[in-house]
């Protein structure tokens, strides 16, 4: 393996580390919501709701932007052969 295929892989393999403690983040906000919505006065489910919405998509959108600068590197690193 090229050490630019390696530089990609290591990058990929932190991108689906952090995407794992993203999902992990966002198990614990909707049980925080279900947990309010059972036992709770239901205060916070919007507030709470709105902010899964806007993690999830900032998340979504921060992983496209970094698969698009992968396939930029490995579509360079191909060229390069």
């Amino acid at each position: 393996m090229s050490q630019a295929s390696a530089s990609i892989a290591d990058e990929a393999l932190e991108l689906l580390r952090a995407t794992h403690e993203r999902i992990n983040n966002m198990r614990v906000l909707f049980n925080a919501i279900i947990k309010d919505l059972k036992h709770g006065e239901s205060h916070d489910i919007e507030e709470l709701a709105n902010l899964g919405g806007f993690l999830g998509y900032d998340w979504a959108n921060y992983v496209d932007c970094e698969i698009e600068k992968m396939q930029a590197a490995l579509d360079t690193a191909e060229v390069a052969k």
